[in-house]
């Protein structure tokens, strides 16, 4: 009788750890980013003109511009970039991202830690909705892709393997990707705006409106520097310095292996 009840304690103990557990196959291929295995998700007042920093390790990051005077984020832990096949047996919300957020005031941090339990599972995807004005301070991460949409202040972005990609933006810019490329929609550049654009390996593509006012200097020693505008200057060119209207934004484009593309912006 005593065996008994002790055996039946203990299935009881195993069955309320297996429940309180989550099993988790990984099984991915070569190149993909595979499910979500886990969600970070919060709302918080934030006002426009605010201030907003992230820090991620790897994944994608995209950031719109909205109506609110919020800030929305959620985070989405995905599987690794490379193959690998495991069985994860682990305290269920072990898998959720591993983030941490900081608001003082009208400034927010955010930053991804690594996870615990396993180095290489690190990818996290951000989607992000805040005020159309809003100044980005040290946009950072190390692979993945950035995308900004329908915003205008001042962006600062940090990216060593990926894509940037910048869409109706107004302000200062500034982006620097060690291995990928840069491509950018620009609007309404006043004269104290600055663009500054650091590629080291990879394409620049830059699109303006026709009516725009900037001052231009870009150079790619292993590409070409072409445009719709006329720079008064034969293109194709390793290295350009330009004056589109008078005055007008400064416009600094460098890619160390890649070309640079100036396009004008359809009406």
């Amino acid at each position: 009788m005593k065996r008994y009840f002790l055996c039946a304690l203990g299935l009881a103990f195993i069955l309320a750890f297996i429940d309180s557990c989550i099993i988790a196959v990984v099984d991915y291929p070569q190149g993909t980013v595979g499910r979500s295995l886990g969600e970070f998700h919060k709302v918080v007042s934030f006002q426009s003109g605010g201030t907003l920093s992230l820090e991620n390790i790897n994944g994608n990051i995209e950031i719109v511009g909205w109506e609110k005077n919020e800030v929305e984020v959620s985070a989405e832990r995905m599987a690794p970039f490379s193959y690998r096949r495991r069985l994860y047996w682990q305290p269920a919300g072990r898998f959720l991202p591993e983030v941490d957020f900081d608001k003082f005031e009208n400034f927010i941090k955010i930053k991804t830690k690594p996870a615990s339990w396993d180095k290489e599972l690190t990818s996290v995807n951000f989607y992000i909705s805040v005020p159309h004005s809003i100044n980005l301070k040290d946009i950072i991460a190390k692979e993945g892709n950035i995308s900004l949409a329908d915003l205008y202040g001042k962006a600062v972005i940090d990216l060593r393997d990926g894509e940037i990609n910048v869409e109706n933006f107004s302000g200062s810019l500034s982006a620097s990707v060690v291995k990928g490329g840069v491509k950018a929609s620009l609007y309404d550049l006043r004269n104290e705006d600055e663009i500054q654009i650091t590629v080291g390996q990879g394409d620049i593509i830059i699109n303006l409106q026709p009516e725009v006012k900037t001052r231009i200097e870009a150079s790619t020693p292993e590409g070409n520097v072409s445009s719709d505008f006329d720079l008064k200057e034969p293109l194709p060119a390793k290295k350009v310095t330009a004056q589109i209207g008078e005055e007008g934004a400064l416009l600094s484009l460098s890619s160390l292996k890649g070309d640079i593309r100036i396009n004008k912006l359809q009406k």
